[in-house]
């Protein structure tokens, strides 16, 4: 386990059965919103570590793993994106948040969604970054009938070999990522318990839609060299429902693969989503 001084945990109710959720903190060094990041498929609150050591945007920041992910609780049910969707919100209102922006990274951008359209009072923007619920993802992983195998794939494709090909397909050069960056990467795949034992995508049926009927403010981050949801498709899906901004030469790890480009446009969101939000 990562050592993790910020780590936090929180118990919630999912089905009505106590579920272990944790998250990490950074605590705001001034005056602005709470942002909480939520990690995409495979992965982990880690992911965005670097990325928050930045302190990126203003204010405190939340990095939460997702049930069945990282060090939260794996429930006895398989999960649902209602599920996660819940998981969420109920953290939001444990922890008396008042309207946070939502940062989603490919499934979690699709959880966000979930949570904006569901409960759009409670949350104050929405940023999308390489998001999934556009689309079904092109050319990913799939997973096989027996968890017990996807258990056991998914602990091989964490070593150096199988993970730099990985890498590369996610529109980054292994050799220019650091070591503890690396570490982390591989410590949320190895812990994406419900990802073993899921058997199909989550669909998100009219999710542009919903969000856009919201109300919320919400801006998305894509790159151009996506292979999981490629650009055009996803510019396509939102058409004017909200702005996209374009980070080039990203594939779909953005933040890792420019940090400081991805620091700018995450800015840009910030601005975009307070000056609509002051329309209101």
């Amino acid at each position: 386990m990562l050592a993790d001084p910020r780590k936090q945990t929180t118990v919630i109710l999912l089905r009505d059965r106590p579920l272990r959720l944790v998250w990490s903190l950074w605590p705001a060094l001034g005056e602005g919103p709470t942002w909480i990041f939520i990690h995409g498929m495979g992965s982990s609150r880690w992911a965005f570590a670097d990325l928050l050591a930045q302190r990126p945007v203003p204010g405190q920041y939340l990095a939460v793993d997702l049930p069945g992910f990282g060090d939260s609780q794996l429930p006895p049910f398989v999960q649902t994106l209602d599920d996660f969707r819940d998981a969420v919100h109920q953290l939001i209102q444990q922890l008396h948040l008042r309207q946070p922006i939502l940062v989603g990274h490919s499934f979690g951008g699709m959880v966000a969604g979930r949570v904006v359209s569901d409960f759009s009072s409670d949350v104050g923007g929405l940023v999308l970054v390489a998001s999934a619920g556009y689309f079904p993802p092109e050319n990913a992983m799939k997973t096989l009938p027996w968890t017990w195998l996807n258990r056991i794939g998914i602990w091989i494709t964490s070593f150096d070999f199988y993970g730099d090909r990985m890498l590369q397909a996610l529109g980054l050069n292994p050799s220019e990522i650091p070591p503890s960056t690396r570490e982390r990467m591989r410590y949320g795949w190895r812990r994406a318990k419900e990802m073993a034992r899921m058997r199909e995508f989550y669909p998100a049926p009219n999710f542009v839609e919903h969000i856009f009927q919201s109300t919320v403010p919400t801006v998305a981050i894509h790159g151009d060299r996506d292979i999981l949801f490629p650009l055009p498709k996803v510019r396509e899906a939102i058409g004017s429902a909200f702005p996209l901004l374009v980070l080039q030469g990203a594939g779909h790890l953005p933040y890792d693969y420019d940090l400081d480009g991805f620091i700018v446009l995450l800015n840009e969101a910030y601005q975009r989503i307070r000056h609509e939000a002051n329309k209101s």
